[in-house]
């Protein structure tokens, strides 16, 4: 039976990558996604997943509150924290909180699998990993993207729709899907986990 998972973060882009990715893995099964912290505890009083993933740096309650007041409320599932900001001496709070596990938000997709089927059987991870490198436009060129490649790889950076990205750019919603399919093939993109992962990281400046 699939490990149930609720994931809180405020980046929507992320979130739903995320939410993509594990969806696509018969070992896991999204059953809410949390943009908003101050939900998180209620949602996961009524959802009652095995395993929540919470963001680390968010407005309102950050991942610390949001732990700690699962914690407050006698939380038994699996707490696993992703973010891009965790240093030696925030990661030796985790573990002082029992944490099971902390994973940068770079971690590639086949990687996140493997480590929260680690953390679900028991096992606490906290380590980096090796993660995959950030492409800016300049690292991406010897893909030979084209500008207008580019400008679509901007807009849906942004989390928004195919059809937003057509109307932003003045484009039909099959030229923009057409130029997609030709981003994939230039980068061998071979799945929608794969494009994700390279999306979260392109331009990244967080």
């Amino acid at each position: 039976m699939p490990t149930t998972v609720l994931i809180i973060d405020d980046h929507q882009l992320f979130n739903d990558g995320l939410s993509l990715i594990l969806k696509e893995s018969a070992f896991f099964q999204v059953i809410g996604q949390v943009y908003d912290s101050r939900q998180a505890v209620y949602q996961c009083q009524t959802l009652n997943p095995k395993l929540v993933l919470v963001d680390f740096n968010m407005p309102h309650l950050d991942g610390l509150g949001v732990v700690n007041a699962l914690k407050a409320q006698g939380f038994k599932g699996k707490i696993v924290v992703i973010s891009m900001y965790a240093d030696a001496k925030e990661i030796a709070i985790f573990k002082q909180l029992g944490i099971d596990g902390y994973l940068p938000k770079t971690t590639p997709a086949s990687e996140l699998i493997k480590v929260l089927k680690k953390i679900m059987a028991n096992e606490r991870i906290y380590e980096s990993l090796n993660l995959q490198k950030k492409r800016s436009i300049k690292e991406v060129s010897e893909y030979k993207l084209t500008k207008r490649e580019i400008d679509i790889l901007r807009a849906l950076k942004k989390g928004i729709t195919t059809e937003q990205v057509a109307h932003e750019l003045n484009l039909s919603y099959y030229t923009v899907e057409t130029h997609r399919k030709n981003i994939n093939q230039k980068l061998n993109l071979k799945s929608k986990i794969e494009f994700y992962d390279f999306l979260r990281n392109f331009e990244r400046e967080d």
